[in-house]
């Protein structure tokens, strides 16, 4: 047999793991037995260490509650059965979040060293009943599991106009723990927190409040997840420098002004670093929130801060450099979050531009390495930052954003990027980002294929990269609640109409784009395209000249096999209703853009005839899918960002309205 590393020694490859078992266990063994499956359980902590990790993870009811959930052995096996037994054992030389399970003749033995450890050997007990549920017996095995990746987290963008109910936030930490991930983060730009001290200035946000935080912060703790507070306090300003109060701290306080072929101005979106009164704004922001954490950390991200050093920061750009400047704001950051006991974190790009500036990063700052594009490596960037002895994490993302069903291909390949270079060059977390560019159009459901990927690759990188079925088992069964089993391909699939557009518009799809962008002519969203192809050059895209081959037939079978592949699955879940009507909506608003290009580029519209009645379906059409998406939205989110999400269906419909009068006045 070929030899493998397994908690430092040597070992033998291990075997498949079942399906129902995701992420897939470094080592899975079955001996070809079998017992009786379990109807309840006789817990037993051996030495008072074990007791306390027993007490500490909750493992007597959680091993009920899976149990029940899995429905135990058959009913007529019940019927004088005794409990099985359950023991609890400490070993202090295991990983810190390893185990080891096991299920013989003699019950089930769950060992570890401490109570995350016992935690996570407590989710996989859960799914081993849960995938044998209806079988009299359930198969021996021995699973020795750890992770890969020490942290494993994921970014929701909560700060682009979608704020979650908190019954939606405690579903997903439910979700996230189910995928043995450790680390949450809900990114926040704008007025997503209640700052007590500026409500006046927002009326129409519902932001999360500092009790509500405390509530979720002890929620996602009790479950093993690290709820990292995270606040942009320099790029990304753009709501508050919107406000009277705050105009003069921008870098550029009439607009960014844009370079030759461009001629106009962008709006502000970044403090002026040398302003006292930037960094005063930023404490406040921080004291105000930071509060409400257990974490040890805080992301203060310090990403895309365009047009920094060439405003009213410009003399002190000249004179010490960009980056210089930079490092000095990022250091009066870390100095207020420090003053709540927390380590800092950042997003990367600002020092892959300085890279001079990345060896003199103090030892307590984490560097999150992002990028979204599959194309581009993370390679380099990585080992550059070990070779530096920096802490960092790698941040792919799910792909979901400026996209209404997401890239699923885009996806899979920049999470394998990013977990296989992490790995290899020392990076301490994975962090998938969850986005909400462009409206945050996504439903939830859009995300977990992305999720359960990033979970997979952090837990055990190879183990789970090239292997689909368990992951597909884990988001049908368990994330969709899906009993026909094929909602996960559903989800993968409703991903990848991306491809029948053939466009090279970068990080979204022509789709989305065209629905935000609005109606026109070909030659009018050619022009307008090409202006915003040099525009996203100027913030960091590679100026990829604007091209399409769209084939609207194809698009149209596409939509049909999915909406008959979406009457196939069998959802089961309480919000069962809500989240089928999110799905087809999602397949009306792809529907909806196809029928908007085949407007503009008038394919079979020979006369104002054909022309009147596609606009007034497309009208129609529209109507009703933007009621939908509101109606839904409000289901799982808050009010505050609606409006502005939806300004897009409300300017179209409207054009769509104009359009008409003019071809029947």
């Amino acid at each position: 047999m070929v030899g493998v590393q397994l908690n430092g020694e040597e070992g033998e490859m291990p075997m498949n793991a079942p399906v129902y078992l995701y992420p897939q266990p470094r080592r899975y063994e079955a001996s070809g037995g079998s017992s009786t499956g379990a109807v309840r359980f006789n817990m037993q902590p051996i030495g008072d260490e074990a007791a306390r990790l027993a007490a500490k993870s909750g493992a007597a009811d959680r091993l009920a509650v899976s149990l029940a959930s899995a429905g135990g052995a058959r009913p007529e096996a019940r019927l004088g059965q005794a409990a099985t037994l359950a023991l609890v054992e400490y070993r202090a030389d295991l990983h810190p979040q390893g185990y080891i399970l096991e299920w013989g003749e003699d019950g089930l033995h769950l060992t570890a060293g401490t109570a995350q450890g016992l935690h996570y050997a407590l989710l996989t007990a859960g799914q081993m009943m849960d995938g044998q549920r209806g079988l009299t017996a359930w198969a021996h095995c021995r699973i020795e599991d750890e992770p890969d990746f020490p942290v494993r987290g994921v970014m929701l963008d909560i700060g682009r106009n979608k704020i979650p109910r908190m019954t939606t936030l405690f579903a997903l930490i439910d979700r996230l723990s189910e995928l043995k991930f450790n680390h949450l983060q809900l990114y926040m730009e704008g007025f997503c927190f209640d700052y007590r001290s500026f409500a006046a200035l927002f009326p129409e946000a519902t932001p999360i409040t500092a009790a509500e935080y405390l509530e979720l912060d002890a929620y996602a703790k009790a479950r093993f997840i690290d709820l990292v507070p995270n606040q942009n306090c320099l790029g990304h300003m753009s709501s508050w420098l919107a406000k009277p109060e705050f105009h003069e701290l921008a870098e550029h306080p009439d607009g960014l002004p844009t370079s030759l072929p461009l001629s106009f101005k962008l709006p502000s979106t970044t403090l002026n670093p040398v302003d006292p009164r930037s960094v005063a704004l930023a404490k406040d922001l921080f004291d105000e929130l930071l509060p409400n954490f257990s974490s040890p950390y805080a992301n203060i991200n310090l990403d895309e801060p365009y047009g920094l050093g060439t405003g009213k920061s410009k003399e002190t750009a000249d004179d010490i450099g960009v980056g210089e400047l930079y490092l000095a704001y990022a250091e009066r950051m870390f100095e207020i979050v420090r003053g709540h006991g927390k380590k800092p974190m950042l997003w990367g790009d600002v020092l892959a531009h300085h890279p001079e500036l990345v060896s003199r990063l103090p030892e307590d700052v984490t560097v999150l390495h992002w990028n979204y594009d599959a194309p581009i490596p993370y390679g380099p960037w990585c080992r550059m930052l070990q070779e530096n002895g920096v802490s960092y994490f790698v941040c792919p993302g799910t792909s979901s954003w400026s996209s209404l069903s997401g890239r699923t291909d885009n996806m899979l390949g920049n999470i394998v990027d990013a977990a296989r270079s992490g790995k290899a060059y020392g990076a301490r977390g994975l962090l998938v980002a969850d986005w909400g560019d462009a409206g945050h159009w996504q439903i939830p459901a859009v995300s977990y294929p992305g999720f359960a990927y990033a979970a997979g690759a952090g837990w055990q990188t190879e183990g789970n990269l090239d292997h689909m079925e368990p992951l597909e088992h884990h988001v049908s069964y368990r994330m969709l609640q899906d009993r026909s089993g094929g909602g996960a391909r559903f989800l993968m699939e409703m991903g990848r109409y991306y491809h029948l557009e053939r466009s090279t518009i970068e990080n979204m799809t022509y789709t989305s784009y065209l629905l935000s962008r609005g109606l026109s002519d070909r030659q009018k969203l050619e022009q307008e395209t090409a202006v915003m192809v040099e525009l996203l050059k100027l913030l960091g895209g590679s100026g990829m000249p604007f091209r399409i081959d769209y084939h609207y037939v194809e698009m149209e079978e596409w939509l049909q096999r999915r909406r008959e592949e979406l009457d196939r699955l069998d959802l089961a879940g309480t919000d069962a209703v809500n989240l089928h009507d999110e799905l087809a909506n999602t397949l009306s608003l792809i529907g909806q853009g196809a029928g908007l290009h085949r407007y503009i580029y008038r394919q079979d519209l020979p006369d104002n005839a054909t022309e009147i009645l596609w606009l007034e379906r497309l009208q129609e059409q529209l109507k009703t899918a933007a009621s939908e998406f509101k109606r839904l939205w409000l289901a799982r989110n808050r009010e505050g960002g609606l409006a502005a999400s939806t300004a897009a269906f409300d300017k179209l419909l409207g054009q769509y309205g104009e359009r008409l009068r003019e071809l029947k006045s």
